[in-house]
C-alpha cells in the first residue's frame, strides 16, 4: 500500500490556454521546464487537455500549429480527481481512462495535476524510506 494522498504529490497548478489561442503557444508552454500538459479551457472552464501525444498527432497529420487553434486541435478528456483521493485511486483512473495525467480539483475548482512520473516518484520514495527502516 501506497501511504499517500494525491495532494501530498501532485503539482501546483497547470499551464492554462483558452480555447482560441493557438497550437504553437500551447507547444511553446510545453517547452517549458517542467510543463507537461496545457489545461485548454473555454470561459475559464477546463475544455481539454494538450499534451506532447497531441503535438504529435498535429505533425503527424500535417497541420500548421501557428493557424490552428486549440478548438481545433485533438485534445485529451478532461478527467479530475479529489487531491484528497489516495494514489491507488488516480492509478486505476488513470489506468481505466488510458490516461498519463488528472487534473486535481479541490471543491471543484482545478488546484493542479498528477502525473503517471509522480505515482512512480512517490512509490521508489516511500519503497526508499521503507529500505532505511530496516
Amino acid at each position: 500500500m501506497i501511504p499517500f494522498y494525491i495532494g501530498e504529490v501532485m503539482r501546483k497548478r497547470a499551464a492554462e490556454l483558452e480555447k482560441e489561442r493557438n497550437a504553437a503557444r500551447a507547444v511553446e508552454r510545453l517547452t517549458e521546464s517542467d510543463t507537461d500538459l496545457v489545461v485548454v479551457t473555454e470561459n475559464g472552464e477546463p475544455f481539454g487537455v494538450f499534451t506532447h501525444t497531441e503535438v504529435v498527432e498535429l505533425v503527424d497529420d500535417g497541420a500548421n500549429i501557428s493557424t490552428t487553434s486549440l478548438a481545433d486541435c485533438p485534445l485529451s478528456p478532461v478527467v479530475t480527481v479529489d487531491e484528497s483521493e489516495s494514489l491507488e485511486t488516480a492509478a486505476a483512473m488513470m489506468k481505466e481512462n488510458g490516461l498519463r495525467y488528472l487534473l486535481v480539483e479541490k471543491a471543484h475548482e482545478i488546484i493542479g495535476y498528477l502525473s503517471d512520473r509522480d505515482i512512480s516518484r512517490a512509490v521508489a520514495d516511500s519503497e526508499e524510506q521503507s529500505s532505511k527502516e530496516f
